[in-house]
Parts: C-alpha cells; structure tokens; sequence
C-alpha cells in the first residue's frame, strides 16, 4: 500500500534551500570584510548558523527514500525502475550543470570560446566531474549520487535483518565516524566531503524517521497537549550547538589560527545538523498547519523547485556580484542583503517559467509539476 503524500516536506525543502541561499550570499562578506567592522559578527553568524542545510537535503532524501521503498518488494524491476528515474532526476541535471558552469568559468577567464570548448574534453573537467568540483555547490549532487547507487544495498539488508532498523541512527554515527578517523590516520583523501560516508550519520538518520514516521508523527507536531519534554532538549541542544558553532568558526576567522581541535568542529556541526534536521520538521509542521494559506503555498511551491534553485542560483550570484558597490560601506551591506534577494526570486522564476514553458526543462533541473501541491 502507497504510504500518504507529505506535503510539509516541501516546506521543509524550501527552509533548506533558504539556508543555502543565505550561506552562499554571506560566503564573501565573511571571506573580504575586516573582522573589524561592526557588523562582521552577524556576517558570520547568518554564514554558519545555516550549515545544516546540506546535511537536511540528505537527510531527507533518506527519510523520502525508505517512506516510500521500505513497505515495496525489492524486485529486479523495482531496482530497474529506482535507478531509470534518478538518470532523469539527478544524473542528466548534474551533467549539464556541471558542463555548464566549468565552461561559463573557463570563458570568463580566457574569453575563448575554442579554448572552452577544448577545456571540456580535458582530464581536468573529467577529474572534476568525477569528483563533483566541476563547481563548488555540485559536491552535494555528486553525494546525492553515491547515496542512490548504495540505496538498493541499504533497502536489501534492513529487508533481511529488520531488526536493525531501530539502531540507524546510531549505526550511522558510528560507521561516519569509523570513515572519518580511518581517513584522518591512514587514507587523508583530501576530497573527503565529496564521499557519502561523510554525511551517512544524517542519511539513516532521515531513513530512522522514514520507517517510523507514523509512530514519532506526533513528535513533529507542535501542539500544546502533546509536547514532550525531549522536543524542549532537541531544540536546547541544537540552539546550543549552533551558538557554540558559530562561536568556534568566529575565532578561527578573526584570529586566522587553527587550534581548535578539527574533532570539536566535527562533534558540534554534527550535533547541529541532526538537531536542526528535527527542528527544521517541527517548523515546516506548525507553518503548514498554522501560517497564511498564501504564504504556505508559495514556500511549497519553493520546496518543490528547490533542486533547481539549488543547481542554478550560483550563477545568478555570480552576476549579481559583478556588480561594483564603489567602497561605500552603507551601499556594501546592502549589496549583501541584495545579492539574497536576487539570487532567490530570480532563480525561482527562472525555474519556475523553464518548468512551465521547455518542454525539456528536466535535463537542467528534473521533473518540475505541471500541477503544484498546495494547502
């Protein structure tokens, strides 16, 4: 039996891409402002505070993942057909963009159209498609990938040993962290935030939650009469970590030293991420069930088309901040606010309108709705 459609996960997509979007937009402010000025505090904090975001998206696509599949017979077919639609969903969006943006990067630098066009038969542009460094953000697509190739191995164990489903979350903790320390001592693969097992602690995570969703549903809901007291913990610790976070990246970067023990970051960004995954779910409950109809359908729409957002905004920024703002520290501030602003709603309709209007709008940006869920 087809399990009910989750209309606040768009919501909580569209959180997620709104986190991204504030941290590419705060990404130069934070690299080229003086720690000096006033307001390069709040720089950092709107910079780190949204971190999660990565780690939400692969969480969900573990809880979507397993909400759906883990109730289905794993037949050859049902591996044929999981596999057809990621070529179209995923792997066709992430080669054109990645083509699209080493190419648009090499023109820009040479101004040679023959010379871009030669750069993509380069073992560089092979190197960097395999690697998702074609350009910065498509490391989470190439990710995204990996956790799809795996996901059939996934579903076939916890189909044959169910008894381990309880403990995903914390089989996910550990084998991230036996991945991270065996990195660190003996492989130091310098690309390890490309490799899925640096993100695996969130994806069985989503999978935990995916599998037992209707029995902690009441967990997500915030309602008076049934709010226990471990939510008020999970939104304590992520309020803490996230402070303590954006602390610890603040030092490093007013005082350009690294002593911070890498461990520490790693403990609190991960305490962070999984806390903010819950939080983020909670939140895209109470707005859906609370907020302006007008409102809550317009952040749906956003979570819809939020995987274009996500693989075409970079490009707008980066005309946007081509833009000079001629040294005037008034007109720099609001130039950042401005640069949020622009790369959201422009993106959005682009994507919205390639969507409605291109027939082929999938091979840039997967399949768009031609009918929108909506409250």
């Amino acid at each position: 039996m087809k399990r009910a459609h989750i209309n606040e996960l768009a919501i909580t997509r569209a959180l997620a891409i709104l986190a991204v979007l504030l941290i590419h937009s705060t990404s130069t402010p934070v690299t080229t402002l003086s720690s000096d000025s006033k307001l390069y505090p709040f720089y950092v904090f709107f910079n780190i505070s949204p971190k999660f975001a990565v780690p939400a998206f692969i969480f969900l696509s573990g809880f979507v993942l397993f909400y759906n599949y883990i109730q289905k017979d794993l037949t050859k077919e049902l591996i044929i057909h999981f596999y057809k639609k990621r070529v179209t969903q995923i792997l066709i969006p992430y080669l054109f963009f990645s083509i699209f943006y080493y190419a648009a990067m090499q023109f820009y630098v040479t101004h040679d159209l023959v010379d871009t066009w030669r750069s993509l038969f380069s073992i560089e542009f092979l190197e960097k498609l395999l690697l998702g460094k074609a350009y910065t953000h498509l490391y989470y697509i190439f990710i995204i990938v990996q956790f799809y190739l795996m996901f059939p191995l996934f579903l076939y164990i916890l189909k044959k040993k169910p008894a381990l489903s309880p403990y995903l979350i914390w089989i996910g903790f550990v084998l991230q962290w036996v991945f991270i320390l065996l990195n660190a001592e003996l492989w130091q693969y310098p690309y390890r935030g490309s490799i899925a097992f640096s993100y695996l602690f969130y994806f069985l995570a989503g999978a935990f939650l995916g599998i037992y969703f209707e029995k902690y549903k009441g967990w997500l809901q915030l309602k008076k009469e049934n709010f226990p007291i471990k939510i008020l913990f999970v939104w304590c610790i992520w309020l803490i970590s996230t402070i303590y976070n954006v602390y610890l990246y603040y030092f490093v970067y007013t005082s350009q030293t690294y002593i911070v023990n890498s461990t520490i970051f790693e403990l609190v960004f991960q305490l962070q991420s999984l806390t903010a995954c819950i939080v983020l779910l909670q939140l895209s409950f109470w707005i859906y069930d609370k907020w302006n109809h007008a409102f809550v359908n317009g952040l749906i729409n956003l979570g819809t088309v939020s995987f274009g957002v996500y693989l075409l905004h970079p490009f707008f920024l980066f005309l946007y901040r081509q833009l000079s703002t001629g040294g005037n520290s008034i007109i720099y501030h609001l130039w950042s606010i401005g640069g949020f602003i622009f790369a959201l709603f422009v993106t959005w309709m682009v994507v919205l309108l390639m969507g409605r209007f291109f027939k082929y709008h999938w091979i840039a940006f997967g399949p768009i709705p031609s009918k929108f869920p909506y409250k």
